[in-house]
């Protein structure tokens, strides 16, 4: 069949390229033809199959900072009316989609916010909360 032919050539390229693969009798013994890393860490960076590096490295991305910015700064922190208003919620997310994407935000590091901040809600982001429990 196909697969014992591509399992052949897999087995004839393995063996090229370590002899030690190599053996003598036509013995049904597994061999490896792929060796797995432990991880795919990049600096602390996991990979992620289909993501782009930006992806992997911001947890909200900077569409959807720029996205939740405008929202949070016409309607604080009531989801409610942001969820109602359909010109800064175009996208017309829920109020828990709105939550969960302003949780995420708040908890965003000063280098992985890539937006400006309104004045509205700088009391809540985390490193700001952080900064005032360290003095």
């Amino acid at each position: 069949s196909s697969i014992d032919a591509r399992a052949a050539i897999a087995l004839q390229s393995a063996q090229e390229k370590n002899p030690s693969l190599a053996t003598k009798s036509n013995s049904k013994k597994a061999i490896e033809l792929f060796d797995i890393p432990e991880s795919d860490n990049m600096n602390g960076i996991m990979m992620l199959p289909g993501k782009t590096f930006a992806q992997r490295k911001l947890p909200v991305s900077i569409e959807d900072q720029k996205y939740i910015r405008r929202c949070l700064a016409r309607h604080g922190d009531d989801y409610h009316a942001m969820m109602r208003d359909i010109k800064t919620n175009d996208m017309q997310y829920t109020e828990s989609k709105l939550k969960k994407m302003a949780a995420r935000f708040f908890l965003l590091t000063r280098d992985q916010v890539k937006v400006e901040v309104p004045e509205k809600i700088k009391h809540l982001m985390a490193y700001n909360q952080s900064e005032k429990m360290g003095k």
